[in-house]
């Protein structure tokens, strides 16, 4: 169940639907995904990307996973990777995705990072990844450390002015759903425009002008719908198909088309599954 509580964290409640969603799958198939995830592991202990080099953006993906599966063993290595590599210089986004990681495999045992730190990490553009990647990111750390009421009244000004642009992806969108319930605005126009992306025997996509939908797309829209007290019952059905079409021998596939097996889409899969049963 998706909580509305300022107390969980967003990125805890994620952890807990892939955990509920794995839990919905037949033995065989839960097999197959730790199969898969282990496969994932470097030997340094780094999940691998799509090109099979240890990578700190999947790691996240990784150590979510992991802990929503409960492969202990798993996220005891690596935090040997972790610690291997604090002095590496990083992208603004592998700062967030390592913090993230931190704030699993060491809880408490690290100093959390500045308002201002993360305000600026989200707004440095090095053209190594879109700012939607890192504004979901921000979103996440951000929520993750500063998540009290009193935060979220504050950006309930700037919440009630801002409107994304009709370019937006989906997942921003979404985003901006989650964080107005977060601060206790309506978000029916929100959830209006969330379900504009929608498409009945598809799913949802990115933009709404693309011809596929994704579980990237589908697995945050369904997130913020369910978090601000849609009714999934409509696009349910579809939803579950998209999940069954594109499950692969322990993995989830993009949906859009890509083959690729990787952790990220596999987290969004079960993501998906999650959310709606």
């Amino acid at each position: 169940m998706v909580s509305k509580s300022s107390d969980i964290p967003i990125y805890n409640q994620f952890i807990g639907l892939v955990q509920k969603g794995f839990a919905t799958l037949d033995a065989k198939s839960q097999s197959e995904v730790i199969t898969f995830v282990q496969s994932c592991q470097h030997s340094g202990g780094g999940f691998t990307n799509r090109a099979g080099r240890p990578d700190i953006y999947y790691s996240l993906f990784g150590v979510w996973l992991s802990g929503a599966i409960g492969l202990k063993k798993i996220l005891e290595n690596h935090k040997r990777f972790m610690l291997e590599n604090e002095e590496v210089q990083k992208e603004p986004v592998e700062v967030f995705a390592e913090i993230l990681i931190r704030s699993v495999l060491f809880k408490n045992e690290f100093k959390k990072p500045s308002k201002l730190k993360l305000i600026k990490m989200a707004l440095q553009d090095t053209g190594r990844m879109s700012i939607f990647y890192r504004l979901f990111l921000f979103l996440l750390a951000f929520d993750a450390f500063y998540r009290n009421k009193v935060i979220y009244f504050f950006a309930r000004p700037a919440l009630s002015f801002y409107s994304p642009s009709a370019e937006s992806p989906c997942s921003v969108h979404a985003a901006i759903a989650v964080a107005r319930q977060k601060a206790g605005l309506c978000t029916k126009k929100e959830a209006k425009i969330l379900l504009s992306f929608f498409e009945d025997g598809k799913g949802f996509k990115a933009f709404r002008e693309v011809d596929e939908p994704d579980l990237l797309s589908t697995a945050v829209a369904l997130f913020a719908l369910k978090f601000t007290g849609a009714d999934l019952r409509l696009v349910t059905p579809t939803c579950l198909e998209l999940i069954q079409q594109n499950y692969s021998a322990g993995a989830f596939l993009a949906g859009n088309g890509d083959e690729m097996r990787d952790l990220e889409y596999t987290f969004y899969g079960l993501l998906t599954l999650g959310t709606l049963v």
